[in-house]
């Protein structure tokens, strides 16, 4: 395993009795500390080679623990963040100690839109998939079960019984499919500002599906957005998605959901990650 570390440019300041003297431009890596990454090729994605970020504990070293788990795609724009925010509420004990388990490309911004496009959503959606490939949740879905649970659960010191995936935009679609079409695969979830309203709200249609054979579901679910995100893609479709959970009166489960006042589709995962942290890992 390699350990993840961010080019950055250092700037040295030299300085003497009358100020800066000198200044040079170095090149170092800036590391994200106890944090470790990996690339695993995937059979049933066809020719994807994912980036595996994983943080571990600080005592992860000293202990002897079996560790539950947070999953989430999207690793390459909030891993570090998510990282962070946990470390910081694993010292202060707001939380369990946690591993964060990061799902991404490793291949640049565009790229990183155009694949998960194609792996969090359920479906192929004309409409809204900006003619990229869409439609391929399937396959992910199985790299995860059958090729990175594996890699993770070998390799370090897991809780399988007590995992988590988390995801926000289309994470929060792939989530929401996740619950409704193999709700066994997580034990928590955290589904942030869906995006529901993919082919014709399929998702609402498998929920109602689920429920015609199934009054249970065994789980923790945290579901959220902003009072200023999208109101038609997201809020409408969020709402109904809650309000026909909570008719359905599922048994077993522990539904939590928010609304974070005067936050952007953009800017609420930075606030809501603490809360769903919090929520689904409490000590």
């Amino acid at each position: 395993m390699k350990t993840f570390c961010l080019t950055t440019m250092i700037v040295l300041l030299l300085s003497g009795s009358f100020g800066i003297v000198n200044a040079q431009n170095v090149k170092e890596k800036a590391c994200l500390d106890n944090t470790e990454q990996f690339y695993l090729t995937s059979n049933y994605v066809k020719g994807e080679n994912y980036r595996i970020q994983v943080s571990l504990p600080l005592n992860y070293a000293a202990s002897k623990k079996f560790y539950p788990v947070y999953y989430f795609a999207d690793g390459d724009v909030a891993f570090g963040m998510i990282k962070e925010i946990a470390d910081l509420l694993m010292m202060g004990n707001d939380i369990k100690d946690i591993i964060v388990v990061g799902i991404g490309y490793g291949q640049g911004f565009e790229n990183w839109n155009i694949k998960r496009t194609r792996d969090l959503t359920p479906t192929n959606d004309t409409v809204w998939n900006q003619g990229w490939i869409s439609g391929g949740a399937d396959n992910f879905l199985k790299f995860i079960k059958y090729e990175l649970f594996p890699v993770i659960n070998k390799n370090y010191r897991t809780n399988p019984d007590s995992i988590a995936i988390g995801g926000h935009s289309l994470g929060g679609l792939l989530n929401s499919y996740i619950l409704f079409k193999q709700p066994e695969l997580f034990k928590n979830y955290v589904i942030g500002s869906p995006f529901l309203i993919w082919d014709k709200k399929i998702i609402s249609k498998l929920e109602n599906e689920y429920f015609s054979k199934h009054k249970e579901l065994n789980c923790n679910v945290y579901i959220y957005y902003g009072s200023m995100d999208l109101k038609d893609e997201i809020i409408i479709p969020t709402n109904e998605f809650i309000q026909s959970i909570q008719a359905h009166n599922y048994q077993g489960i522990n539904l939590v959901t928010r609304i974070y006042e005067g936050e952007t589709h953009t800017s609420v995962p930075a606030v809501a990650i603490t809360y769903g942290l919090k929520t689904i890992f409490k000590p």
